[in-house]
C-alpha cells in the first residue's frame, strides 16, 4: 500500500493541489484569450487569424525574385511606402497585438495610407499592383470607419506580401496569397 501514500495528503494538501491546478488552467485560458489563440493554435504554426498562408518553396522564391526584379524595380517609391507600412503593422499587430489594437493609431495610419495612395496610384503602371493598391484603399477606408480587427489583419497581410514582391524583404517564411502582384507564385 506504499504506492497509495500520495492519496493521504489530507484536506490541506488536496486544497492546495486543486487551487494550483485551477490557477494554472485559468492562466492558460487568459493567455490564449490575450494572444487571440484557439486551442488548435497550440498545435499549429499558422497565424491564429487564418490558414491561407503557405510555406515558401524554392520554386516560389524564384518566382518572387522575378516579380521583385520587374514590378519592384519599376515601382521603387511604392516599394518604400510598402516597406515602411509593413514595418508599422509588424510593430502594432505582431505577437498578439491584433487583439489589443490602438484604434486611434490604426485610423491615423489608414488615413496616411489613403493620402499616399491618392498621390502614388496614378503613377502605377502594373495592373496587378494597381488592383492591390485599390484593395488596400478599400481596407484602409474600412479601418477609418469601423473598429474591425479583420480589416487591419488583411491590410497587414497585403503589405506583407507586397513587401516580399516589391522589396528585398527576406525575413519571411510564409506568403498569404492575398495580392494580385504575387499571384504568379501560387
Amino acid at each position: 500500500m506504499d504506492e497509495w501514500k500520495f492519496l493521504k495528503m489530507g484536506w490541506f494538501g488536496w486544497t492546495f493541489v486543486t487551487t494550483i491546478t485551477v490557477a494554472f488552467v485559468i492562466s492558460v485560458l487568459f493567455f490564449m484569450n490575450v494572444f487571440n489563440l484557439g486551442i488548435l493554435g497550440l498545435f499549429s504554426d499558422n497565424d491564429a487569424g487564418g490558414t491561407d498562408s503557405e510555406e515558401v518553396s524554392g520554386d516560389t522564391k524564384q518566382k518572387v525574385e522575378e516579380v521583385r526584379e520587374t514590378v519592384g524595380e519599376e515601382h521603387q517609391a511604392i516599394g518604400q511606402f510598402v516597406s515602411e507600412t509593413h514595418e508599422f503593422y509588424n510593430e502594432t499587430t505582431g505577437y498578439g497585438g491584433i487583439s489589443s489594437l490602438d484604434w486611434q493609431n490604426q485610423r491615423e495610419k489608414a488615413t496616411a495610407i489613403l493620402e499616399t495612395l491618392d498621390e502614388q496610384l496614378p503613377t502605377v503602371e502594373d495592373e496587378a499592383l494597381k488592383q492591390d493598391l485599390r484593395e488596400i484603399q478599400t481596407l484602409a477606408n474600412a479601418v477609418t470607419e469601423e473598429e474591425d480587427a479583420s480589416n487591419v489583419r488583411s491590410l497587414h497581410r497585403m503589405f506583407h506580401d507586397l513587401d516580399i514582391g516589391l522589396n528585398d524583404y527576406n525575413t519571411y517564411d510564409k506568403i498569404w496569397h492575398v495580392t494580385k502582384t504575387l499571384d504568379t507564385t501560387n
